[in-house]
């Protein structure tokens, strides 16, 4: 049998996660909005308005801390 040569990813296991938590919570907060705006609760205009902005804010933050996190470590990729 042939061994299959594995590729090896550019991204750290550290980066996959941030991406998987990021995926997590985006999908939490249109979750919520969802609800919110299925239930017309008095709280679901407040509650949209913030995840629509958390939902532009979240992926920014991501990116930086990632991008902090290797400027901090030394590495260039």
């Amino acid at each position: 049998m042939e061994e299959e040569k594995k590729t090896k990813s550019s991204y750290t296991k550290g980066q996959r996660i941030f991406a998987i938590v990021g995926v997590i919570l985006l999908l939490a907060l249109y979750l919520i909005t969802l609800v919110s705006a299925i239930t017309t609760s008095p709280a679901a205009p407040a509650l949209f308005k913030a995840c629509i902005g958390a939902s532009m804010l979240l992926p920014i933050m991501l990116w930086c801390y990632v991008h902090f996190g290797k400027l901090l470590m030394g590495r260039k990729e």
